[in-house]
């Protein structure tokens, strides 16, 4: 999952990092610049059986529940396979394929994050409004320049303990909350015109306080996840 690199949406950063409307606006922008949407269960291939350990946000807010649950009842319509209510998630870093790493080398990487995370406080992200990629719809998130510090101290700590050949650069991590994926094939205008209806919607506040080592399964074209470690932020 982390062998080979995939092209980051938007491909360009934002012209600020720490501006929400320059963020939402880029995020907009790239999307509405598609012409077609793409499979995501077909783009974004699994092996049979295949798991993989991932850094994670997590968020059960009910503000932000809310809103995916609007959105989500409005979306039905257009070959969207809904993100469940309870997997509401941000995905930092991943790692890589379960079979590739030990436990010892999990314990290792947990225990390296431990130390990095200490120098970084808990924070609020503003969460919204709705809008797309290539295979998914999902929230814009802002401001980035807490997400950024998080990204690189988390892929200091797991190049620390693994090879930093299969980690993600910083550079190429693009903040997002996924609310669904799209099953078939299909001209991006329809999805366009549906998402820009929805994109009123206040965006909401959610708060950052720990991160969380996963691993992650595909079932019935749903992520699942167990839990392997949960790390706080500043202690």
């Amino acid at each position: 999952m982390t062998a080979t690199p995939k092209r980051p949406f938007p491909p360009l950063h934002p012209h600020s990092t720490s501006d929400a409307e320059a963020i939402r606006d880029n995020d907009w922008a790239a999307f509405r610049q598609l012409e077609q949407v793409a499979d995501h269960w077909t783009l974004k291939h699994w092996a049979p059986g295949q798991a993989g350990f991932y850094w994670y946000l997590t968020f059960a807010d009910p503000a932000l529940v809310a809103l995916v649950t609007r959105c989500q009842k409005e979306l039905d319509r257009d070959g969207i396979d809904p993100v469940p209510l309870d997997g509401l998630h941000l995905t930092l870093l991943g790692i890589g394929k379960s079979d590739l790493l030990s436990s010892a080398q999990l314990s290792a990487i947990t225990a390296a994050a431990r130390g990095r995370l200490r120098g970084i406080r808990p924070f609020h992200l503003e969460i919204g409004p709705l809008a797309g990629s290539r295979s998914a719809l999902r929230f814009s998130v802002a401001p980035w320049d807490d997400l950024l510090a998080l990204h690189s101290a988390l892929r200091e700590a797991t190049a620390s303990v693994c090879s930093s050949a299969g980690i993600a650069e910083t550079s190429r991590f693009r903040p997002h909350v996924g609310i669904g994926y799209i099953n078939t094939p299909q001209s991006a205008t329809r999805l366009i015109e549906d998402v820009t209806a929805l994109r009123h919607f206040a965006p909401v506040s959610a708060s950052v306080a720990e991160v969380r080592l996963v691993q992650l399964r595909r079932e019935d074209r749903r992520y699942r996840w167990t839990d392997r470690a949960v790390v706080p932020l500043g202690l």
